[in-house]
This record gives structure tokens, C-alpha cells and sequence, in this order.
């Protein structure tokens, strides 16, 4: 029985067979404990009868519940895991991390649900309130934690831990079926085989949207080359996997390491990877497509240089065009990730956004659009401040907190132009004529439907026409329910 469970709720972005990876983050805190504690962990995307796999591991010897949380959804869920719990075992302690515990983290320990709240990365933090659960000793003079005391909240900051991914341990993959996460990818063209790796921790640049320099400091800490390859290998090996996907904030940061990673990877398996156009720009794309790299994910944000400069992601329009010639000269696939919404932002600014992302994609064939995703005010973000004076109301309780998504629409500036961003949200997933419409490879009536659709969608956007036609209300209605959009 369980002495330690961790728990990764529903995210709300969870399709089965298509977006559901492993829940790395309980994984990494795991990897500290495993071997002392006996660790179980209850993942809710894929665990419909989640409760009473919650009630099977609880037990007299289980010392704590610990709760992954981001802003958004899974906030939500965590209340009602931290519900059950406090049904179950109301002695037992509480303790949630991630994100938005660390961003937000007097609001979140002062709520009744929560117990403990772990700040910043809690691999250590968490081993160090296990032991102290498990030897009896005061817990409260544990860094780097907050809690309620005598009706007020404690923020108990000693300077966060930050770890060094080169000396972690590896990953307990024994403590879920790893088969559940395993299948075939339609980022790659086609379905293969992968599995989620990260070889890095953190990120050294200032974007503004981004809440990663408060968490990290814009630290940015590396596996060697070396181990990072050795422990894919064994992934790829045991899992008969045919790609692997590189989930680092941003996987060339240091140019030198990740072409070495590339090297020692020789094209054994193929590979994707999180990157920016500059980095691209800099790096041998042949020697890398030799090496496997099959996809990269650049985030492009926006095509105004006013909000380029706003959200300080330290690119231009220019070399967006360049890498992106770059890469169609090449095999390797391009997916682009587009932000709309931001505020101040103008109609003029957008268009120029959407017209951008079809000059990529009319300059490379193998150019694709991720989606124009809506900006969500994220606290520790710098913009986060911007959008507080541009009228965002900030919540007042973790539930407000809960009802957040990939896709906010409730801020005051996007209201006004609800339709135009409704608009490009959908008819985005279709715009390239065919990363989404890979899924339905084996429903032909579906496809050629999506086609059609993708056609009309791209003249729309050449015209500049974002009207909430029939069609594109049937489109978002079909995403609500079967993407879990």
C-alpha cells in the first residue's frame, strides 16, 4: 500500500491516443523518493474510475497526497481529488505544487483543500516533507513551503531549489503503464511510435507572456549530452518506440549540446523538438535532418513587430521568413504555434499575424499551423500586469482560477472582438490543409470534408473575411466534443 500518491488531475486538453503524455512532472518529484518510499501515482486522464483507485492506495501508512497543478483545469479537478481525500482521510496531509501553487501561492495555501503548498521546482522540497512525515518531525521548518497557521497564511521562503537535471535520477517509469502513453504521433507526418523526454530544466529568455522567468529566473539547466542520449536510448529500446519528443522549454539554447545530442542520436530514431527561428537559423538543418530531427515547434506568437517587441521575444519578422525558407529547403517538418488577443493589440496587428502565417505556409510545403491560440493573462507573467490595467479582472479564489483554458476568452479586450477570434481559433486547426486532417487518414467522408473545408477557410483568410458562418459554428461545436477543446 501506498506510503507517498501523487496525483496528476485532468487538464482539459486530454485526448486519449493523441495528447495525453506522461505526467513527467509527478514523475520527476517521484524520482526522489522511490527509492525509500513506496509511491503510487493516479493519473485522471486516463484513470475514469479515479476515486477508487485514490481509495485502494490509501491506507495507515500513507503519509501525504500530493496535488501537479497549472492554472487552468486542473485546478478544478485537484479540488475535487483534494475533496476526496480530506472524505477519505481527513488527517492526511494535502500538499500541492506546480505552477500555479508557486505563482499564486498565498491564495492557494489559504484555500480549505490545501495543506502544504510546495514553491518552485519541489523535486527536494517534497522529499524533504516526506521525511519529515515519516520521522515525525516538525514539517514547518521544511524551505520553500506556505500553510495555514492561527488563520493565516505562513510562506515559508528560504530561496528556491532549483534542481540540476544531470544529477536527478531516472525516471520510476514502473509506477504507471507506460503502454497507455505510447502511440502513434500525427506530428510526425505519420502515426509512430513516442514518448516525451526532457533534457533540460528552465528557460533564459524574457518573454513577457510567459510566466517560465518567474519560475525559473531564467535559469537554464542541462542534462550532458551523454546521459541525455543514454537514458533515450533505453526508452526507445524498451518501448520499441520509433520517435522521441523532445519537451524542453527551448531544446537549443546552448546550439553546441543539442547538435551533439543530435550526433550521438545519428538518426537511430527519429526526433521533434521545441525551438526558436533564430536557433534555427544558426544550426546545420541537413546535419540535423541526417540526425533524425524529423518536426520543430517554434513559437512565432504574432507577425506585428509592435507586439513582437511588446512580449520581448527577441526575434523578428525577418528571420521568421528566413528559417522558415530555410527549413522547406529541407525534409524536416515545421509546426507553428500563433498567440492572438494580447492586449493593446490591434486589428491591424492581427492581420498582419494571420498574414504571415500564410506566407508560410505559400514558402513551405512542409510548414503547418499548431493553431492562433487566445492569450491567457497568466500570473507571474509580465504582461500579466498590462492586462490588469487594460480592465482583466483578477480572481479571487482558486475555482475562478479553475475555470481558466488554453483558449481564455473572457478578458475584457478579447470580448470586443469575440467573433474575429472565435473565427481564427477553429478555422487555425484547418489552415494548412493538413496537420489535423491526418487524424481521419481511415475516414475518407471526413477527410475530404475537412478539405473542402480548409479550402474555403484559407480564401477566407486571404480576404480577411472572420465571420461566424454555419460551418464554422459546426466546426467549433465538433472541437468542443471530441478534442475536449
Amino acid at each position: 500500500m501506498a506510503q507517498v500518491i501523487l496525483v496528476y488531475p485532468f487538464t482539459g486538453l486530454d485526448l486519449k491516443d493523441f495528447s495525453v503524455w506522461l505526467p513527467l512532472a509527478v514523475l520527476n518529484v517521484a524520482s526522489t523518493l522511490v527509492k525509500d518510499y513506496d509511491v503510487a501515482v493516479v493519473d485522471q486522464r486516463l484513470d475514469k474510475e479515479w476515486a477508487k483507485t485514490l481509495s485502494q492506495h490509501l491506507n495507515d501508512d500513507t503519509l501525504c497526497v500530493g496535488i501537479s497543478s497549472m492554472t487552468g483545469t486542473q485546478i478544478k479537478q485537484g479540488l475535487q481529488v483534494a475533496a476526496k481525500v480530506r472524505q477519505l482521510a481527513p488527517q492526511l496531509p494535502i500538499v500541492w505544487g506546480g505552477n500555479h501553487p508557486t505563482l499564486v501561492v498565498e491564495q492557494t495555501a489559504a484555500h480549505p483543500l490545501v495543506d502544504i503548498v510546495v514553491q518552485g521546482e519541489g523535486e527536494f522540497t517534497f522529499r524533504q516533507l516526506v521525511d519529515c512525515f515519516a520521522q515525525d518531525r516538525n514539517w514547518k521548518e521544511t524551505p520553500n513551503i506556505a500553510y495555514k497557521q492561527d488563520g493565516k497564511v505562513v510562506v515559508q521562503g528560504k530561496g528556491r531549489d532549483f534542481f540540476d537535471p544531470a544529477g536527478m535520477p531516472e525516471l520510476p517509469y514502473h509506477l504507471v503503464d507506460v503502454s497507455k502513453y505510447v502511440y502513434g504521433r500525427m506530428s510526425f507526418g505519420k502515426p509512430l511510435r513516442s514518448l516525451p523526454f526532457i533534457t533540460s530544466s528552465g528557460c533564459p529568455y524574457a518573454c513577457t507572456f510567459c510566466c517560465q522567468p518567474v519560475l525559473s529566473n531564467r535559469r537554464w539547466r542541462k542534462m550532458k549530452p551523454e546521459v541525455a542520449v543514454e537514458r533515450v536510448f533505453k526508452l526507445v529500446e524498451k518501448y520499441n518506440l520509433e520517435a522521441i519528443e523532445f519537451h524542453d522549454e527551448e531544446f537549443f539554447v546552448d546550439r553546441k549540446r543539442g547538435m551533439a545530442i543530435a550526433d550521438l542520436i545519428g538518426g537511430k530514431f527519429q526526433w521533434y523538438a521545441q525551438t526558436r527561428m533564430d536557433d534555427l537559423l544558426a544550426l546545420d538543418l541537413n546535419r540535423l535532418e541526417k540526425n533524425g530531427l524529423k518536426m520543430v515547434q517554434p513559437g512565432l506568437e504574432t507577425g506585428s513587430p509592435r507586439i513582437l517587441e511588446m512580449i520581448k521575444k527577441e526575434e523578428t519578422i525577418e528571420q521568421y521568413k528566413k528559417a522558415n525558407l530555410a527549413l522547406a529547403a529541407t525534409g524536416i517538418e515545421a509546426t507553428y504555434n500563433f498567440m492572438m488577443g494580447f492586449p493593446t493589440e490591434t486589428h491591424e496587428d492581427l492581420l498582419s499575424t494571420v498574414d504571415l502565417a500564410l506566407e508560410l505556409l505559400k514558402s513551405n510545403p512542409k510548414a503547418h499551423v499548431s493553431g492562433f491560440y487566445v492569450y491567457v493573462p497568466y500570473p507571474g507573467a509580465e504582461l500579466f500586469h498590462l492586462a490588469l490595467q487594460e480592465g482583466f479582472q483578477y480572481p479571487s479564489s482558486l475555482e475562478e482560477w479553475g475555470k481558466f483554458n488554453r483558449q481564455h476568452l473572457n478578458s475584457p479586450w478579447v470580448e470586443e472582438k469575440l467573433a474575429v477570434f472565435k473565427n481564427l481559433l477553429f478555422t487555425s486547426k484547418l489552415i494548412d490543409g493538413e496537420r489535423l486532417i491526418r487524424t481521419f487518414e481511415n475516414r475518407p467522408l471526413i477527410k475530404k470534408g475537412l478539405q473542402s473545408l480548409s479550402k474555403r477557410y484559407r480564401k477566407f483568410w486571404e480576404e480577411h473575411r472572420f465571420d461566424l458562418t454555419w460551418d464554422v459554428r459546426l466546426l467549433a461545436f465538433a472541437a468542443k466534443h471530441y478534442f475536449a477543446w
